[in-house]
């Protein structure tokens, strides 16, 4: 069979898997997975050198299905994103908080299915490249992985728990395989994974500018105290990796990397206009601070630490006179209506989170050490029993870390604490060696710190920012590949 046909017959197969996933009773879902496996490993023996016919070199060999291969991984991955980001074109406006929020909509678990399963056909070239040296790691992520398996023996909601638990096991599996089999397998696969998150990036901006036009009736946007209020999960599909491809052209541009080029004002504007509509204002300010966190760690001589504390001596002035003077509503009233989105109470309290935090410190010792169970703690049961006006029509603790102490309790949060602040380290260690995907992997994980200080992204799935940080720590864990025992 051919290299064309073959790769066509496993995309179709893992489609029907993602299919069979959601759809299929457990025999037939089973059957699905059988042939799924049995395809996986076809895929894997395929990659063997024939003992019959010429030898042939190992370039000459690998070269043609390099190319192939990353053709159809790239189309997959452009026909994934645009399927997630796709019901945003509705401009569908919000609506309250429902069971099927908390479910996951069925196309996204398909999204996650095939997502999951296609990763899962580069395993085996991901274990034989995969560095030794990151296996505490992984092996920190397999104990999350574990410690969210064994909540369900106490969960709440035991078929939330599993269906959750099921989405970050493929989600982990994808990242895995794509970041150590197939980017880290060819030699341009960093430039092509930064690529893929740009290309991602300006797809989300156009979802949202394109509409516009048609929308201006509806929305004033040089109103500082409008926004574009859609639903859709736009924050995770728009915002966070619009950011997350800003501060990639920001920061490979201080790596010296690239240089910046007059086009790149083009896509900076292309990409911070849905940002204005949206009025997103905490991705922009994390951003922004985890920007500055990594120039910190970045510049390290002499005049740039003159120069960093001379801005924190001002930025400290400014602050003492911001409070002493009263210049929020003297030299800043202007900018007041932006910042608050014309609501200056709702934004005193963080549009109310403040009253949701202290609601919801009260529930997290009801269960210290082990948490409500993965992913159980918002479901429409256990919020309905709660009876707090500050909780009732809410879906998240919108902080990562009181979500995972609500979920999973003390040790759950430990954990993952321990896998962040591990990939910190192992990036901080390569970068000073010189790697610059080790100053971007920092960076990644530094954003995702400061997001969850004002969104709940711990407990979601499928998360842009903690994608990126899987792929590139995967990525960054691929060594020379070795040859597979025989």
């Amino acid at each position: 069979m051919s290299v064309a046909a073959r790769a066509s017959a496993f995309a179709a197969l893992a489609l029907v898997g993602g299919v069979g996933t959601v759809y299929a009773p457990v025999p037939t879902f089973t059957a699905v997975a059988v042939l799924f496996a049995l395809g996986l490993w076809a895929f894997a023996s395929s990659r063997q050198p024939s003992l019959a016919g010429p030898k042939i070199s190992e370039g000459a060999r690998i070269k043609p299905r390099s190319a192939l291969v990353t053709k159809l991984v790239s189309g997959y991955l452009l026909l994934f994103w645009i399927g997630l980001i796709a019901p945003l074109l509705t401009y569908s406006p919000r609506g309250p908080s429902s069971a099927g929020m908390s479910e996951g909509s069925l196309s996204n678990q398909v999204l996650i299915s095939t997502f999951g399963l296609v990763g899962a056909l580069f395993l085996p070239a991901a274990i034989r490249r995969f560095d030794g040296a990151f296996q505490w790691l992984l092996a920190l992520w397999i104990l999350y992985l574990g410690w969210a398996a064994a909540s369900f023996f106490w969960t709440t909601e035991p078929p939330l728990t599993v269906r959750n638990l099921v989405a970050f096991v493929l989600v982990s599996v994808g990242c895995f395989g794509l970041g150590v089999g197939f980017y880290g397998s060819i030699p341009n696969g960093r430039d092509l994974f930064l690529r893929h998150v740009f290309w991602a990036s300006v797809l989300s901006a156009l979802v949202i500018l394109l509409p516009l036009p048609f929308r201006f009736q509806q929305y004033d946007l040089l109103d500082p105290s409008q926004r574009l209020d859609i639903g859709g999960n736009f924050s995770a599909y728009v915002t966070r990796p619009i950011m997350a491809s800003l501060l990639i052209l920001v920061a490979t541009s201080i790596l010296g990397v690239r240089q910046w080029t007059k086009r790149d004002w083009f896509w900076v504007a292309v990409l911070v206009l849905p940002l204005l509509a949206l009025k997103s204002r905490g991705p922009i300010v994390w951003g922004m601070l985890a920007l500055g966190i990594f120039y910190l760690f970045y510049r390290t001589s002499i005049r740039d630490r003159v120069l960093q504390a001379g801005v924190l001596f001002m930025i400290g002035v400014g602050t003492y006179i911001y409070y002493a003077e009263n210049v929020l509503q003297t030299i800043l009233g202007p900018l007041v209506p932006i910042l608050t989105r014309g609501n200056p109470e709702a934004a005193a309290n963080l549009t109310g989170r403040v009253p949701l935090w202290q609601a919801l410190i009260d529930q997290v010792w009801q269960h210290p050490w082990l948490g409500a169970g993965f992913a159980a703690f918002w479901s429409p049961s256990n919020v309905a029993q709660l009876g707090s006006s500050a909780v009732l029509g809410r879906a998240s603790a919108h902080n990562g870390y009181l979500e995972e102490l609500l979920n999973t309790g003390v040790v759950g949060l430990t954990i993952l604490l321990a896998f962040c602040l591990g990939t910190l380290t192992v990036a901080l260690r390569r970068a000073r060696r010189g790697d610059p995907l080790g100053w971007l992997l920092f960076l990644f994980v530094v954003f995702y710190l400061m997001l969850n200080l004002t969104n709940a992204l711990t407990q979601e799935y499928f998360q842009p920012p903690f994608v990126l940080i899987l792929v590139a720590l995967g990525l960054m864990a691929s060594g020379p590949a070795t040859d597979p025992a025989n």
